[in-house]
């Protein structure tokens, strides 16, 4: 077990703010807009996989900024762990909404639902994680949003246990919801409530579960 690095996490965070603010505009944010602010979460999730174990060898290897072949169609994907024979073994996909959350969050959640089922209807055993961004409180903005029942709603398409269960959940979803408005940044410490959305041992649980998928992996 890997435990996160609370002060390494403070740095990243205090990165990210820093991004974004430096990137608003009238009416926009390039930061955002350029995936330059995203883009530093999505480089510390994939380091936090290599620290809990999830690495390339001989027959695995991780591609970035890809695209794998859906039920339907071909599919962008963030992080992707690949296996010469087995095919796809784990996806994890990076997202934040830091604007404009109420407008956006129905649409977002329903294209995870549609991009969880896609790609598990083609690979059954394949490991769909999603790592989620979001602030206490909006930046530069008022704006408030009802985390807590998104938090629930994300909730009930998390923890996917193996091929046999519910094509629409996530094997794990984690929720990073972050007081932007502290000079250094914080994770906030009551919200989700739901421990299995939690990013203490979302990367530790995610290793378990590859674990696990790897034996079905090394039998092809």
């Amino acid at each position: 077990m890997m435990p996160i690095d609370n002060n390494e996490l403070k740095r990243l965070l205090t990165e990210m703010k820093k991004t974004h603010i430096a990137g608003e505009r009238e009416g926009y944010n390039e930061a955002v807009r350029t995936q330059r602010f995203i883009r530093l979460l999505h480089d510390w999730a994939l380091n936090q996989l290599k620290k809990v174990g999830i690495g390339e060898d001989d027959k695995i290897k991780i591609l970035t900024e890809t695209k794998v072949p859906g039920y339907f169609k071909l599919k962008n994907v963030d992080i992707l762990v690949l296996h010469e024979i087995a095919g796809p073994i784990l996806i994890l996909s990076v997202k934040s909404l830091m604007s404009s959350i109420t407008n956006n969050f129905t649409n977002t959640y329903e294209g995870m639902i549609g991009d969880v089922i896609g790609l598990h209807e083609r690979y059954p055993y394949l490991m769909m994680c999603h790592l989620f961004l979001m602030p206490k409180e909006v930046l530069k903005r008022e704006e408030t949003y009802p985390i807590n029942y998104y938090a629930r709603l994300l909730g009930k398409i998390n923890g996917r246990k193996d091929e046999t269960d519910d094509v629409k959940k996530y094997e794990r979803i984690g929720l990073l919801l972050v007081d932007f408005k502290k000079d250094t940044p914080e994770v906030v410490s009551n919200i989700p409530m739901d421990k299995n959305l939690r990013i203490e041992n979302y990367f530790d649980d995610i290793a378990l579960l590859y674990k696990d998928r790897m034996i079905w992996a090394e039998t092809k």
